[in-house]
């Protein structure tokens, strides 16, 4: 798996800004496909899925991804746009910052779909295909909740008070995905943090005190190195942290190891994520970390390329499952399933299903 993605990361690398084509020509024309960066080995992937269902249906790709730098990315949008594309797929890196681009691709008749994250405050945006962020936030929270043992599986409290410590690592205060997931995170463990069941020591508890700018791994290895060495250091017990991203979550592994955490022991404490990705998963079995979200977003890439190409050949969008307000106009809005994945989840829910097999993630 490591191969795979270094070789995908290569070639990702060398056409970044010059763009990349899905392959062969499509006779119907070029659909444009924007990606934050290639930090995430996700990104890449959906980007392949989505050029393979797009040649399938007759229209060739072409991908840039932006080092996870919005002016960058607003000049992407840009060449786009004048360049004429049939339609444009977009993962933004700062959700607010494409309005100007975006009015031009609508004056120009280009569907626009936001993807994974919401294109914000702009009328240009035609459709949002992602998943149940907020239903991911509160899945982390509930493992923290049953880990900890203040829930038992069917979510009834078993009367345990504490008080435990948590700590929060939360994601990029520009990317809407992870507002949502705070969403999920509030509905879950605030009720037990006002009643003092939870208490976070640091203090640090609002979404912009614990925000990661850009989802960076070192950004929250140095925040979490600098609580530790605060609030943590004369004895009292970190018993969780809660992190919504399996990068994110290595950083803190890394934080916890270098101040002299070692796993297994009374003192490491219940460590959540999210996106399933190969390393944290491996991380899971380890003992390392406790759970992480799987999304199939191979699913998501060939379901949004299907939809625009649905949209392209005069069938439209469909109606959605829900709308999301993004400050200027509601967007119809289709949502995929996710599901919390622990050590015992990950031979049925990844293994089974034909996410990874046994020999990516080391299971016996």
């Amino acid at each position: 798996m490591k191969k795979v993605l270094l070789a995908v990361t290569g070639l990702a690398l060398a056409t970044a800004l010059a763009g990349c084509g899905g392959g062969e020509s499509g006779d119907s024309g070029t659909i444009g496909i924007l990606m934050p960066s290639t930090t995430n080995a996700r990104w890449q992937i959906e980007a392949d899925q989505m050029t393979a269902t797009f040649k399938e249906r007759g229209y060739d790709t072409s991908v840039q991804y932006a080092n996870d730098d919005a002016p960058t990315q607003v000049s992407q949008l840009e060449d786009m746009v004048t360049k004429g594309v049939k339609a444009l797929v977009v993962v933004a890196v700062d959700g607010k910052a494409l309005g100007g681009p975006l009015a031009d691709a609508k004056a120009s008749n280009i569907p626009v779909v936001a993807y994974t994250r919401l294109l914000q405050q702009t009328d240009a945006v035609d459709f949002y295909t992602t998943f149940d962020y907020k239903k991911y936030g509160a899945l982390s929270g509930t493992a923290i909740l049953q880990g900890l043992g203040i829930q038992d599986a069917d979510g009834k409290d078993t009367g345990k008070t504490g008080p435990f410590n948590i700590e929060i690592v939360n994601g990029s205060p520009i990317d809407s995905v992870a507002h949502d997931m705070w969403e999920g995170y509030r509905s879950t463990l605030q009720p037990y943090l006002d009643r003092g069941t939870l208490r976070v020591l640091s203090g640090q508890d609002t979404f912009d005190q614990s925000a990661t700018l850009n989802w960076n791994p070192e950004t929250a290895q140095k925040r979490m190195e600098n609580i530790i060495t605060k609030t943590y250091s004369g004895g009292a017990k970190l018993d969780a942290v809660w992190v919504p991203y399996d990068g994110l979550t290595r950083g803190v592994i890394s934080a916890l190891t270098s101040s002299g955490f070692s796993p297994g022991t009374d003192r490491w404490p219940l460590l959540t994520g999210g996106d399933a990705e190969v390393d944290s998963v491996k991380a899971i079995l380890a003992g390392q970390q406790y759970s992480t979200v799987y999304l199939d977003y191979k699913t998501l890439a060939k379901g949004t390329a299907e939809l625009v190409a649905d949209q392209l050949d005069g069938k439209g969008f469909p109606a959605g499952d829900t709308e999301y307000d993004n400050g200027t106009t509601k967007v119809r809005t289709k949502l995929f399933d996710l599901s919390l994945v622990r050590d015992d989840d990950v031979k049925p829910v990844l293994v089974d299903r034909g996410f990874y097999t046994a020999d990516q993630v080391g299971l016996k």
